[in-house]
């Protein structure tokens, strides 16, 4: 039986572009664009260090990693927590700020 690992993922901050001298612009970006990366690039890591789990993220306004259908002991549960986290910001590194950003 697969282990479900679900992650809410919060999108970043908008951020303030500048436009013109002393005028700015907000850009927002795609949280469904990025946790669909964000899903992709972790299913292809745990697929070599972790085959039998089943990665699902999710945009959310709480930042969280929970483990569906099965409970491992304290002390792994938070291994396993900090290990997709380091996992999240590698995936993260990789993208393309214009390609998840509002126009």
């Amino acid at each position: 039986m697969p282990r479900n690992v679900l992650i809410r993922f919060v999108p970043p901050a908008p951020i303030k572009v500048p436009v013109s001298k002393g005028v700015t612009r907000t850009r927002e970006w795609d949280g469904e664009k990025l946790a669909a990366f964000l899903q992709e690039g972790l299913e292809i890591w745990a697929a070599d260090k972790h085959p039998d789990f089943e990665m699902r993220v999710l945009v959310s306004r709480q930042a969280e990693i929970r483990f569906e259908n099965w409970k491992p002991d304290k002390k792994m549960a938070e291994d396993l927590r900090q290990e997709i986290g380091d996992q999240m910001s590698v995936v993260m590194e990789g993208i393309e700020a214009e390609d998840y950003l509002s126009e």
